[in-house]
């Protein structure tokens, strides 16, 4: 290679190191931008998470208590029934005793002490005496149970009345709860789609950026190659012409290709077949308490999944994070649980390569991540 083409190619790189130094500096500027609106997303993620977590949960006990009220109020209702009907029977009670005087009235007797004085001697006093003790505490007996009864079923009301009013208190209570969770909730959705929006914007720049510096490679490269290609074709064109025959056929004998063997992958079936289960119901979204592939939430995906492999797990994350045998970060393997949180606020299914397939919050679709830096330990149920 003569200087002249020794100074050229000196001059392009030369020219390349000087051209290209904002260049790499803006796409090394690019990454730090998206790293930094990654890490941002990832901790405001978690936070939509637990608070998606907080939120089933105030959901769950808001529909408990709403079916304590009513059947609280069921037998407030019933209570009122039984009083009025208590109520009626010493009402008839009082109208047959009513009755017994009106009879005694007609009779000319206007008192049970009239009937004791009309008595025909001795043997007819004693005996009119005890008639008159058996119906006066047959009377009074009745009356005193119907009156009891009423009292007892009073109180029950009473205590009934002061249970619906605790429960009308924490319904107010749980909405309240639910509707500042709703609000933060909406808040950080915000965030983390502003935050979405930069990571497009500057993933764009980054591809305009790394584009502009490759085609300018590419130009700077195929001049040095030109310039070479030319030198060494006028080299070769000048040994061709004082070789010999016989050297020429020595230098074109060729050598033997290696054979490459292809590699097999080493993952389970059980496992394959789990993530390939799994993988089907990729970009479902995320729906609170969803159990079914028309919208899941994280821990109902996951217990959907192993179901259809015959693997009966809890229904929420953090009952799920207590079956099985624990597995470290290191040992994780494709099919294990991967909780986050403790207790768990958030489950999905490890696929490998520190990535998992999970129903990651409201607003998302399930998908495949990265583990996130909350990852808390693994599970194996398989």
């Amino acid at each position: 290679m003569n200087k002249k083409i020794i100074s050229a190619m000196m001059a392009l790189a030369l020219t390349m190191s000087i051209g290209y130094t904002s260049v790499y500096a803006d796409t090394a500027s690019d990454k730090a931008k998206i790293k930094q609106v990654q890490t941002q997303r990832s901790s405001l993620e978690t936070k939509v998470e637990m608070m998606d977590s907080q939120i089933e949960k105030i959901m769950s006990k808001i529909d408990s208590n709403e079916k304590n009220i009513n059947n609280t109020q069921n037998n407030i209702k019933q209570s009122k029934i039984n009083i009025a009907k208590a109520q009626d029977d010493i009402k008839a009670e009082q109208v047959l005793y009513d009755k017994r005087m009106r009879v005694m009235y007609m009779n000319g007797t206007s008192s049970y002490v009239d009937i004791l004085l009309d008595s025909k001697g001795l043997d007819n006093f004693i005996s009119r005496l005890e008639d008159v003790k058996t119906i006066i505490n047959f009377d009074q007996k009745i009356i005193d149970d119907l009156q009891t009864k009423k009292e007892a079923i009073s109180l029950k009301k009473v205590a009934l009345d002061k249970e619906n009013t605790k429960l009308l208190s924490l319904r107010v209570d749980n909405k309240n709860t639910l509707s500042g969770l709703t609000k933060q909730k909406a808040a950080q959705d915000v965030l983390v789609a502003q935050l979405n929006t930069q990571e497009a914007k500057y993933t764009a720049q980054l591809a305009a950026d790394q584009a502009a510096a490759a085609k300018q490679v590419a130009i700077a490269r195929q001049a040095v190659t030109d310039a070479k290609n030319a030198t060494e074709a006028r080299q070769a064109a000048a040994e061709n012409q004082a070789a010999s025959a016989n050297q020429y056929a020595l230098n074109q004998s060729s050598g033997q290709t290696p054979s490459i063997s292809p590699s097999r992958g080493g993952s389970g079936a059980s496992a394959n077949a789990l993530i390939s289960y799994a993988s089907q119901f990729l970009g479902i979204p995320y729906v609170w308490g969803g159990t079914s592939p028309s919208g899941f939430d994280c821990s109902g995906f996951t217990q959907y999944v192993f179901a259809h492999f015959g693997v009966d797990i809890p229904r929420v994350s953090e009952d799920q994070q207590n079956v099985g045998t624990l597995v470290s970060r290191e040992n994780l393997q494709p099919g294990d649980l991967v909780f986050f949180g403790s207790p768990a606020h958030h489950v999905g299914i490890y696929v490998g390569n520190g990535n998992m397939i999970n129903a990651p919050h409201t607003g998302a679709v399930l998908r495949i991540q990265s583990l996130n830096s909350d990852f808390t330990y693994g599970r194996r149920v398989r």
